[in-house]
């Protein structure tokens, strides 16, 4: 029976590592030569030590069965520190956002490119994807000077600029795709990612058209819609809860109760708990440190999670004294939720309260 256990440990010790991602200890000539003896591509992973999203491919996504089948199938495969053994390729081929990982041809050219950490399926397709002919910078761009306007060349094109850092570019591409399209042509799913990926601000003429006309899409995509919607109109409340409007003196009253207004008409104002985000808001433009600081203890519970988070990473800006009493009520308050927060916000409140108190202590 041990013998028979042991037996099974190894096939599936065996098998595990044969299905991982195979990354070999290669010079890049060398790298090269084995690609063309095997008739591959070289991939390249380029990490660096301090990299999560690195850390979480390594970890979870490369020993997977159905990575390392597809990867060690078609590539040779590299695992490179971009600021150690892997500076200089890491600069040769323009790499700056972590991880990074790039598809090279024998002839030394780039046939593919993804960044950021993605979960196994996702990684195979983009892939897979990248690959495609019809899919590469060259024929992307060659395509679109001809006049392709298809909606997925747009967005793969203007998709492609943008990742290059050629944002003027891309948004370009899509406005001017946009701008030629009927009302009717806007609505349909096919260019939903118009509105889903590429529109940004509360201002943005595709934004206007999104949210007057956000039960006129098409069914398939009406969710993504109004959940994008939805993002926005947050991300734009949390610029005046965080502090950001008052810090740099753009705060306007009939901007913020503008704002106030059509969040309550879109209905987003109990879902998102945003009554005692306006009560904050509010009593900052009203009240006095002391004032709004008592406000802050009334009303943190009331608060999700993320708003919560929000306010205390914003105290300093939100509060600017140094009055010790304000200075004392501001620590005291933050550490009471200490025990409340992510271990990522309690580390920001910690160096945030090492800052508070030292005044107090001058």
């Amino acid at each position: 029976m041990k013998k028979l256990i042991l037996l099974t440990m190894i096939l599936v010790v065996g098998m595990t590592t044969f299905a991982q991602t195979k990354f070999r200890e290669l010079s890049w000539q060398e790298a090269i030569e084995t690609a063309k003896r095997e008739r591959k591509m070289v991939f390249v992973d380029f990490y660096t030590d301090w990299c999560g999203p690195c850390r979480t491919m390594s970890r979870d996504v490369f020993p997977q069965k159905q990575v390392g089948e597809y990867f060690n199938g078609k590539f040779v495969c590299l695992k490179l520190d971009a600021e150690k053994g892997g500076r200089d390729l890491a600069k040769r081929f323009n790499v700056t956002a972590y991880p990074t990982f790039i598809v090279v041809d024998t002839n030394g050219k780039v046939r593919a490119e993804l960044r950021g950490a993605m979960n196994a399926d996702k990684f195979v397709a983009k892939m897979e994807e990248a690959l495609n002919p019809e899919y590469a910078p060259d024929r992307l761009a060659a395509r679109y000077a001809s006049g392709d306007r298809a909606p997925d060349l747009v967005n793969r094109y203007a998709l492609y600029l943008m990742e290059q850092k050629k944002e003027t570019e891309g948004f370009k591409v899509v406005n001017d795709y946009y701008a030629s399209l009927t009302d009717a042509q806007r609505l349909e799913a096919q260019n939903s990612f118009l509105f889903t990926r590429y529109s940004q601000d509360l201002r943005d003429e595709k934004v206007i058209f999104m949210v007057e006309h956000r039960n006129d899409f098409d069914g398939s995509v009406r969710k993504l819609i109004l959940d994008k919607i939805e993002h926005l109109y947050n991300l734009e409340l949390g610029r005046y809860f965080s502090g950001y409007m008052f810090r740099e003196g753009v705060y306007k009253e009939e901007d913020y109760q503008a704002l106030k207004r059509k969040v309550q008409e879109l209905g987003l104002v109990e879902k998102n708990r945003y009554e005692p985000m306006f009560r904050l808001i509010e009593g900052r433009v009203k009240e006095d440190d002391a004032a709004f600081l008592k406000l802050c203890r009334e009303n943190f519970e009331a608060l999700s999670s993320t708003t919560r988070n929000l306010l205390i990473m914003n105290m300093t800006r939100l509060v600017q004294s140094d009055d010790p009493e304000v200075l004392q009520q501001m620590s005291k308050f933050v550490r009471t939720y200490l025990n409340v927060l992510p271990p990522a916000v309690v580390s920001f409140a910690g160096r945030m309260l090492d800052d508070i108190e030292s005044k107090i202590k001058k």
